[in-house]
């Protein structure tokens, strides 16, 4: 025999079902119960039945999914536009919940007991602020300790941190930022990150680096993304131009290379690609055994050979 169907009627059972869990305070078993009975008829007291169950498991941004099906029911009554504004706190929407605040005390009159309510609900806003703050300025200072230490990481757990960095706002991340430039054992494609968004953001001053086993100095603000930087752009035409047209395929990996490259080159990439002609070259050599340059073997192409052999070199010991 085959599963049982359900049909409009086994709307009453599933409501039946969700609300004895729901009133012997069972709400992960009610929850089940109320999807389906939802699902067959959008009732108004169901709905928010089911958000309650949702509200106390902690599933906020489900609860106010099914809350917003019915949101001009919750305007009408006092207590579900008190909690509507709760769930608006625990999802984290703090400048929407200060405008529901705002709007019911202007638009009705308060009653001592509304006032007290309300109030309540104040206080859980700002709770709710100051434990996001706490959280945030607690992610920054593991942050920072651990910007310390990166270059014992591995590459893996290097890009999980950097990215955990990105998000964070500029003061703090120039603080982390400086003891990773100057590591030698953190990755380059890692530094590159970060100096991208000094450069995007115009950072002023100098800030060491250790790059390919050298010490240099860079200076953010007179530096371009690496998405803007000229060579950058005219490598990428110039292999369009020679190898797109003809092999869309080929194009597409060679493109991918190049991409990761152009990272571990950055931002001394004027210092090794003097001639993005020649440089698209070794590529085209590297991918087509029978290619033959028209630039001729100079100088400056065996030395960016060498670079290209140290930027492989710098990949495989990522593996």
């Amino acid at each position: 025999m085959g599963e049982t169907v359900p049909f409009p009627k086994n709307y009453d059972w599933y409501k039946k079902e969700a609300m004895e869990y729901f009133l012997s305070g069972k709400m992960e078993e009610a929850i089940p119960f109320f999807e389906e009975a939802y699902r067959l008829e959008q009732d108004e007291i169901l709905n928010t039945n089911y958000t309650t169950a949702l509200y106390q498991v902690g599933d906020y941004q489900k609860a106010k999914e099914i809350a917003d099906d019915k949101y001009s029911f919750y305007e009408q009554e006092e207590s579900l536009a008190l909690f509507y504004t709760a769930i608006l706190i625990r999802c984290h929407l703090f400048l929407q919940a200060e405008q529901a605040i705002v709007f019911r005390k202007k638009k009705f009159p308060l009653t001592d007991t509304s006032e007290e309510n309300w109030s309540a609900v104040q206080e859980l806003l700002e709770e709710e602020q100051t434990k996001i703050e706490l959280e945030k300025q607690k992610k920054v200072d593991y942050l920072l300790k651990e910007s310390y230490s990166l270059g014992n990481k591995s590459f893996t757990e290097q890009s999980a941190i950097m990215k955990e960095l990105e998000e964070i706002p500029s003061e703090p991340f120039l603080q982390a930022v400086k003891p990773i430039l100057s590591n030698p054992y953190v990755n380059g494609i890692i530094k590159a990150t970060a100096i991208e968004r000094l450069a995007i953001e115009k950072v002023a001053g100098e800030f060491d680096v250790y790059w390919m086993k050298e010490k240099k100095v860079i200076q953010p603000a007179l530096l371009t993304s690496i998405k803007n930087h000229a060579i950058v752009q005219e490598v990428l035409s110039l292999l369009s131009e020679r190898v797109e047209q003809h092999d869309p395929t080929l194009y597409q990996a060679m493109v991918q290379e190049v991409s990761l490259h152009f990272f571990v080159l950055y931002p001394f990439i004027d210092d090794v690609i003097t001639s993005p002609i020649e440089w698209v070259e070794l590529y085209q050599k590297r991918y087509d055994n029978s290619f033959s340059e028209t630039s001729g073997s100079s100088l400056d192409s065996k030395k960016m050979e060498e670079w290209m052999q140290r930027i492989d070199q710098e990949l495989m010991d990522l593996i």
